[in-house]
């Protein structure tokens, strides 16, 4: 696929009507980000150092070397991912357009597949939305399928459980629920099937944001899919998602374009589907996680590009910790392109990246032990580890 600017990105996202166009990031975001923004990686994202912010050199923090770890290379657009019972990695493959996306375990830094087989699209701007989570209840895994499409008498997007047998069998039908719920405001670039971002596992069911039109649904395991609440007013593109100690969950924004510095928030969604900002002034958000010390962290993709799309660029994502309803403390720098987050069993902090530019096992996950002196700098050099043996 030829490689698009993001003069396109900003277009395309202002409202063009396109089938698997995907408003939140790698449409995943936008659906599934999440292969969303779109211009590949190192290509057209390359052309604008001109206006980056410049990422800190590895010395910039103390021990950042020892700091960062690649437990996972050699991933075609990893997206979400948890930890197994006895501790062990499983993430979410977007994979490449077609038959190609599906769900490994981790051995040994490199992805074993668990289940293949399952539908992956080429959204806008080079992104892919293929598997977009995954999530253990018990022993059993689940998988948020956020690439399939009714349209092409494929799989409908929806809850999943492995079937034994290297595939997939359907729990719940998302797609055919967005079709017969519309929400208030239904995007420019509405895509009939939805494009499920990320799942939370709540009492028997999932609480799944979807980033195409705008909503939090909760997905049963008995097959019920209904709606906690209606997000879509203003495009948000709801992304991250999280425990809150009322019993609800705290939802991140990604925000539509122009993708504004300091334009995405975090809302938290009550049980009876209230929803109230909790924390505003945050940048691209694509992941929420509450860390070991009961704080809430966010996930940004990018930041430093003010309100210009052309100048959102790699290694300028970060993880901060909310300090105030207004206050980010960054803990993390020099991010490339994130996608999901986790505090694994470990307490440290496991990223997965990046958002696009990754179909050809480019796509890795860090783990990060964060620093109680000063923000953790991703060394620069940490690509030349990325490559699975």
């Amino acid at each position: 696929m030829t490689d698009r600017r993001f003069d396109d990105l900003t277009r395309l996202a202002a409202g063009a009507s396109r089938r698997h166009v995907m408003k939140a990031l790698g449409g995943s975001v936008a659906g599934g980000l999440l292969a969303l923004l779109g211009t590949r990686h190192g290509v057209a994202l390359a052309t604008q150092t001109d206006r980056r912010q410049p990422t800190p050199p590895a010395s910039a923090t103390p021990g950042a070397a020892e700091a960062v770890t690649v437990v996972a290379a050699g991933l075609t657009n990893p997206r979400g991912f948890a930890f197994a019972p006895d501790g062990s990695l499983t993430v979410a493959i977007a994979g490449q357009p077609g038959p190609n996306a599906g769900v490994a375990h981790i051995e040994d830094r490199c992805p074993s597949f668990i289940a293949e087989g399952l539908p992956a699209y080429r959204i806008a701007f080079g992104g892919v939305t293929g598997v977009a989570d995954v999530a253990y209840l018990g022993e059993q895994l689940y998988v948020l399928v956020s690439g399939g499409d009714i349209d092409g008498d494929g799989m409908p997007n929806g809850l999943y459980r492995l079937d034994g047998t290297g595939g997939v069998e359907l729990i719940a039908n998302i797609s055919a629920f967005i079709r017969d719920n519309p929400v208030v405001e239904k995007p420019g670039d509405y895509d009939t099937d939805g494009q499920p971002y990320a799942m939370l596992a709540m009492d028997d069911a999932f609480w799944v944001t979807e980033g195409n039109s705008n909503q939090l649904l909760r997905v049963g395991l008995d097959g019920s899919v209904s709606r906690v609440a209606d997000l879509s007013r203003g495009h948000p593109i709801p992304t991250g998602i999280a425990p809150s100690p009322g019993g609800g969950a705290y939802v991140g924004y990604f925000s539509h374009a122009p993708y504004e510095e300091g334009g995405a928030k975090v809302v938290v969604v009550e049980r009876n589907g209230t929803v109230s900002d909790v924390w505003t002034g945050l940048t691209l958000i694509t992941a929420l996680a509450i860390g070991p010390d009961g704080a809430l962290y966010a996930l940004e993709m990018a930041t430093g590009h003010g309100d210009d799309p052309q100048a959102i660029a790699p290694s300028t994502g970060r993880v901060v910790r909310m300090a105030g309803a207004e206050i980010g403390e960054p803990v993390v720098t020099g991010l490339a392109l994130p996608t999901a987050m986790d505090f694994g069993p470990d307490g440290a902090l496991y990223v997965s990246s990046p958002a696009f530019g990754a179909d050809d096992g480019q796509g890795t996950i860090l783990r990060i032990e964060l620093s109680a002196a000063k923000p953790v700098a991703i060394p620069t050099d940490l690509l030349s580890e990325s490559t699975c043996v």
